[in-house]
């Protein structure tokens, strides 16, 4: 018994001498920009220009119009925009003030959205949102907000900015006109007592999606303005939302470390859940690939999940990422991004 016990506690210190020393040479290739070739690991790094100090990144996504990762770089105050193939990388400054700062995502410009040919983007330190040219790089207009903004989100039908805003606990909405240049008119708020945590806008059916901190996702209904229904979602903490406009799944990030597929087809049902690293915030899916990716910010981790045709997740892999990296975006080739925000890089997986 004894003998035994002896070598079971040396087997365990073994594996994790070794796991350390994995987790140590991944660590100093993320810091050259190299890949290390251990599994999980990031194959190139890319660093936004003057984020060193730390950035309060928060939203970002791939938009097919440009065919750039567009990475609201918080107290940096520029828009960067990464060429997912080549990496190449284009700032936009001037949506903000820039801070030197490292003091999470609450300043600067965090959330983009894209609309015939122009950027809406946030910027959290004047409460305004800034019309950026993205490919003349240049600032057009901003316009006033009722509150601090958090996800920026374009409806092509209604021609409607929607702008959450959850310390003020409400949803406002602008009418878009895009001629000459583009111009915001307030058209509307939502009460989202509770909320809103992200959004997703299912603009050919008229609806959108938004959490409650707190076990719930709410349905919308665009044209009359009104919570339809409120689904609960599996979550002990709703974050993040990514959405499959052919199955009609809505997958919804659980802070806890969890992902909860619901059928938003009928009734919001949860048809499945998996576990992932813990602070999971922002997600992305893959719809070709049938693939979610979900950052876990306090585990420093990235799981990917396949997602079977009835809505089933099960686990493909984790990556490695860094403490602290809460969102993702996904080119059409399955390359994710995952923010650094510690450091001010982009993480690449391929």
């Amino acid at each position: 018994m004894r003998q035994r016990g002896w070598a079971g506690t040396r087997l365990a210190v073994a594996i994790l001498v070794v796991g350390g020393l994995l987790a140590a040479q991944g660590a100093s290739s993320a810091a050259t920009g190299a890949s290390s070739g251990a599994p999980g690991a990031p194959s190139h790094i890319v660093a936004i220009p003057g984020g060193a100090h730390g950035i309060g990144f928060d939203d970002m996504g791939y938009v097919p119009e440009l065919h750039r990762i567009v990475v609201p770089a918080g107290q940096t105050g520029a828009l960067a925009l990464i060429d997912p193939q080549s990496l190449a990388l284009t700032l936009i400054p001037g949506i903000s003030t820039p801070r030197r700062t490292a003091r999470g995502h609450g300043e600067g410009t965090t959330s983009a959205t894209y609309a015939h040919g122009f950027l809406f983007a946030s910027d959290r330190d004047t409460h305004q949102v800034v019309i950026v040219d993205p490919r003349g790089h240049a600032v057009l207009g901003r316009v006033p907000l009722s509150g601090g903004p958090d996800y920026l989100r374009y409806d092509p039908i209604a021609r409607e900015l929607w702008v959450t805003e959850p310390g003020a606990r409400q949803i406002e909405i602008f009418g878009v006109d895009f001629s000459p240049r583009p111009t915001l008119r307030r058209v509307a708020t939502i009460p989202v007592p509770g909320g809103p945590e992200s959004l997703i806008i299912d603009a050919k059916r008229g609806i959108a999606y938004t959490n409650l901190w707190k076990r719930d996702t709410l349905v919308i209904g665009v044209a009359d303005r009104r919570i339809e229904a409120r689904w609960p979602d599996g979550c002990e903490g709703p974050r993040g939302l990514a959405w499959d406009p052919q199955s009609r799944f809505l997958f919804v990030g659980c802070a806890e470390g969890k992902v909860s597929v619901l059928d938003a087809g009928h009734g919001g049902r949860v048809l499945g859940t998996a576990t992932t690293g813990r602070g999971v915030d922002i997600i992305a899916y893959d719809a070709s690939r049938h693939r979610v990716y979900a950052p876990g910010a306090r585990s420093a981790t990235m799981t990917t999940l396949h997602v079977d045709p009835q809505g089933h997740p099960t686990l493909e892999a984790v990556h490695r990422t860094a403490h602290g990296a809460h969102c993702v975006a996904v080119a059409p080739t399955g390359r994710a991004f995952v923010c650094d925000p510690r450091h001010g890089r982009v993480l690449v997986f391929d």
